[in-house]
Parts: C-alpha cells; sequence; structure tokens
C-alpha cells in the first residue's frame, strides 16, 4: 500500500520552497502539520501538479504565514521567550564573535601563533560583554527589568575586569608558543557550536502557568516596557487590566493568558512604540556597521583586506535606512 502522507515526487521540490518560505514565520509546527496534510490531500484529490493546483510555493507560503501564524508562536521563538531563543542567540554571538577572531589570527599569524595573556584576558572581555548584552536583551525582553539590570551590571563588571588586568599585565606575557592556529580556531568556534547545537535539541518552550496577579501585572508591565511603549501608556494598560480583574474576579493568567504574549499584542497596537523600535533598529544597523569599520581602520588589523572590509561594513551601514524605510510606521497610516 502506498503511503498516503508521500508526497508525489514531482511535487518535493515545490514542497521544499514551501517549507523554506515559511520557516521563521511563527506558525505553530502541528497547524503547519495539519496545513500540509490539507495541501497534499488537494493534490492528490485534483490529481494534478502543486505548481499547478497552487501557483508559487513562496506566494502561497507568505499568505498561509499571514493567516496562520500567532503572537504566542513568535514569543516562543524570539528573545523573551524563554531558554531555548536566548541560548540560540548566544550561540550566534559567540560564532560571530568566534569567526571574526579566527579570520584575524589567519590574517595577522598565519598557521601558528604566540598566546599573549593580555590580549587573551581582552578577547575574553569583549566576550563577556556581547554574551551579557544578549542576556540581558533576553531578560529584558520577557519583561524582567530588575533580572537585566543585575545581569548588564555583572557583565560589564566582568569585562572591565578583565580588560584592566590585561593593562595591569602588560604585552609581551605569552603564555604559549607556536599553537596550531587552527587548532586554536577549533577551540573558539566551539562554544558557539555547542550552544546552538544545545538550543537545537532542546523541547518547544511551554510558557509558565501558576502566576499571582501581580507577579503577571509586573511582567505585563515589564515586557511593555520592552517594546518601548511609553511609560503612562503601559501604566495605563495595566490600571485597565487591574480593574477588568476586578470585575471579572478570575486571576490574570486565566483571564488573559500570558503576559508577555498580551504585551506583544498590546505594543503591536501601539503607533509610538512601533515608531521607537523602527528609530532604534535602524539607528542600530546603521551605526554599528560603521563604528566596526571605524574600529578596522583605526586598528588595521586585516591587512591588506582593511580597506575593502571597511567599505563593505560602511556601505552595510548605509543600506540600513534605505532597506528598512518602506517599512517606517507613520508612512502606513496606522
Amino acid at each position: 500500500m502506498a503511503d498516503q502522507t508521500a508526497w508525489p515526487a514531482a511535487d518535493e521540490a515545490w514542497l521544499e520552497r514551501y517549507r523554506r518560505s515559511i520557516a521563521g514565520k511563527h506558525v505553530p509546527a502541528a497547524v503547519l502539520e495539519q496545513r500540509e496534510r490539507e495541501l497534499l490531500e488537494a493534490v492528490r484529490a485534483a490529481d494534478m501538479p502543486a505548481i499547478e493546483l497552487f501557483g508559487k510555493a513562496d506566494v502561497l507560503a507568505a499568505e498561509d504565514a499571514a493567516e496562520l501564524a500567532t503572537v504566542d508562536e513568535e514569543v516562543r521563538e524570539s528573545l523573551g521567550g524563554g531558554l531555548r531563543p536566548a541560548l540560540r542567540e548566544v550561540g550566534h554571538t559567540l560564532m560571530g564573535i568566534g569567526i571574526v577572531a579566527v579570520l584575524i589570527m589567519f590574517a595577522r599569524h598565519g598557521w601558528t601563533i604566540d598566546l599573549d595573556l593580555a590580549l587573551t584576558l581582552v578577547a575574553a572581555g569583549v566576550t563577556i560583554a556581547f554574551v551579557g548584552w544578549t542576556v540581558t536583551r533576553a531578560l529584558f525582553a520577557s519583561g524582567r527589568s530588575g533580572g537585566a539590570v543585575s545581569a548588564l551590571v555583572a557583565a560589564v563588571a566582568a569585562a572591565l575586569a578583565a580588560i584592566a588586568t590585561a593593562a595591569v599585565l602588560g604585552a609581551d606575557r605569552i603564555v604559549a608558543r607556536d599553537v596550531p592556529t587552527p587548532l586554536l580556531a577549533l577551540a573558539m568556534l566551539m562554544p558557539g557550536v555547542t550552544a546552538l547545537v544545545l538550543a537545537s535539541r532542546m523541547p518547544q518552550q511551554r510558557f509558565r502557568e501558576s502566576w499571582d496577579d501581580a507577579q503577571w501585572l509586573h511582567r505585563f508591565r515589564g515586557a511593555l516596557r520592552s517594546r518601548l511603549v511609553p511609560a503612562p501608556a503601559a501604566q495605563g494598560h495595566v490600571a485597565e487590566l487591574e480593574q477588568a480583574l476586578a470585575a471579572a474576579g478570575t486571576s490574570a493568567h486565566d483571564e488573559f493568558g500570558d503576559p508577555v504574549v498580551l504585551a506583544r499584542q498590546v505594543a503591536a497596537a501601539d503607533r509610538v512604540a512601533r515608531t521607537r523600535r523602527w528609530w532604534v533598529s535602524t539607528v542600530a544597523g546603521t551605526g554599528t556597521p560603521l563604528v566596526i569599520a571605524a574600529l578596522v581602520l583605526a586598528n588595521q588589523s586585516w591587512g591588506a583586506l582593511t580597506i575593502p572590509i571597511s567599505v563593505v561594513l560602511a556601505l552595510a551601514g548605509l543600506a540600513a535606512p534605505v532597506v528598512r524605510w518602506d517599512d517606517r510606521p507613520w508612512a502606513k497610516g496606522a
């Protein structure tokens, strides 16, 4: 008997493109699985290729994503949704730092390198700062403003301690000579790879179900502020919910669900918050590459590649506002 869940061989490429196009669009796995069953049943019933029945896979995926995506899934898969997305973001951060460091090592030292203790401490301090910033963002996005401040202070203190120690030690304190660069590169990339593998193997995040109303409202307000909702507006939303809970006589979680999910929905409808987020992301997307390009030029870390890399980074920074211009909230009339 033929496998009723298997797609016709002629439609496998179409299905793969559909899956690639809808991946990361915040459609729950169970919903996507059901949608694929519906599409397969339609293909079998019509006895015609999927491309003829549904049209282009990416177009259908975009339409399905707009209809099937949920805020719950968006929260689960983004910073603020739990350990899994935070660990994935840490992994990406470590991989980015590791790749840049490896390329610099090969460009400046070739196949062997002498390990300088001061430079190692500086690199550790920079890594701590970046990872700490990622953890801070994750806590802030989940509405834990107090935890975010604590994480940021701890990361800054640790990074400054590492850099200050390096300054005291000074240069030319070699801890190992003629270390093979490929071996060191593997060691530097391994933490990022490990974090990404662990994140990919973690089960889907489940929302917390046991809440005290005061904790729920505090987390809701924190999540609103993390989405840059103005403080008076955030306090107004909290007051409205407090009145609704007093009238309903039920718990906040039973009445409104997860506080971060509700905060995302409210923030998405707040034009001021959307405008603030657009400006923050655009300024960061423009300023970060420009600052890195300036540092590359100042340090001459890449040898003959310094100018080309600086130009690419500068162009990336200047392109950010152009790419994001159509997404500006005040032009959408809502």
